[in-house]
């Protein structure tokens, strides 16, 4: 039976913020290392990043640095940890997030990427919307604009690859603020098979309900905060992958056993997997 392995990440945060007691160039060391390492224990056919590779516009505290100095953390980590992962030689998308509100040609000159993307692999289409792509290249410090999805993109994609799967990855995905017409063709259209999100630095599933056919919206957690309202440790540092076989989709969290510091108490992290979710199609 074919077997297709996909990882998926967002939420990074190459910034001036430290977590956990890890400094941010640690912080990225252990990011790519233990994608190497989940590359070689398990290889994956395509890596999918979703946003927020900094805090380059940002609102709050000492604000983004983009505006307040005309420095790039977003370059930084492409620099630095982007040219390390094209070194495993698989396809990899980097669209933009909410914090990295870059206009598309300057997204390109900073990351070599587009700010929405489609990335084919065998019988499976992803296709990557870029939700917060209103009001780029804002002149005040900003959190972005949600847009929703752009459907004509979504159809173009679609209808480009008219044999195969398709997953939906974002940024952010927010059900309720999408128009009809995305709903309806998840909920109707039997070749989507579930949706990826980043954003709000979880990892938990989100059964979608009838109006979407029944789908999943499944949450890429992150590498900097824990957003969950739980201790760090039980929604720790990860990723997801998604293994497709020829009628099951099996996505899990993983972990990668970190040492991580919380109120002065050292913790050893194991690796490990979480918030599993299984569904045949």
């Amino acid at each position: 039976m074919s077997r297709t392995r996909i990882l998926i990440a967002s939420d990074i945060h190459w910034c001036h913020l430290e977590w956990y007691g890890v400094s941010n160039e640690e912080r990225m060391e252990r990011f790519v290392r233990h994608v190497e390492e989940e590359y070689q224990k398990d290889p994956f056919e395509a890596l999918l990043l979703l946003g927020d590779y900094s805090l380059d516009h940002w609102k709050w505290g000492i604000k983004g640095c983009w505006l307040s100095e005309g420095r790039s953390n977003t370059k930084l980590f492409a620099d630095r940890v982007l040219s390390r992962l094209k070194a495993l030689g698989v396809p990899m998308a980097v669209i933009g997030g909410n914090h990295e509100q870059y206009g598309n040609v300057l997204w390109k000159e900073l990351t070599g990427f587009t700010r929405t993307d489609a990335v084919t692999v065998g019988d499976y289409l992803f296709i990557l919307p870029d939700t917060f792509g209103a009001d780029l290249d804002p002149t005040e410090h900003s959190d972005g604009t949600y847009s929703g999805v752009d459907m004509d993109f979504i159809r173009a994609q679609m209808a480009r690859y008219p044999d195969k799967k398709v997953i939906l990855c974002a940024h952010h995905f927010e059900p309720a603020r999408e128009c009809e017409d995305f709903k309806k063709l998840v909920c109707e259209d039997d070749r989507v098979l579930c949706l990826f999100g980043g954003h709000v630095h979880r990892s938990n599933v989100v059964e979608l309900g009838e109006e979407w056919g029944n789908k999943a919206l499944l949450y890429t957690g992150n590498y900097s905060y824990n957003g969950g309202g739980k201790p760090p440790q039980e929604s720790m540092w990860g990723f997801r992958d998604l293994i497709l076989t020829e009628d099951t989709l099996t996505s899990r969290y993983i972990t990668p056993a970190n040492t991580i510091t919380v109120k002065e108490e050292r913790i050893e992290h194991p690796y490990g997997y979480q918030d599993e979710y299984t569904r045949k199609f």
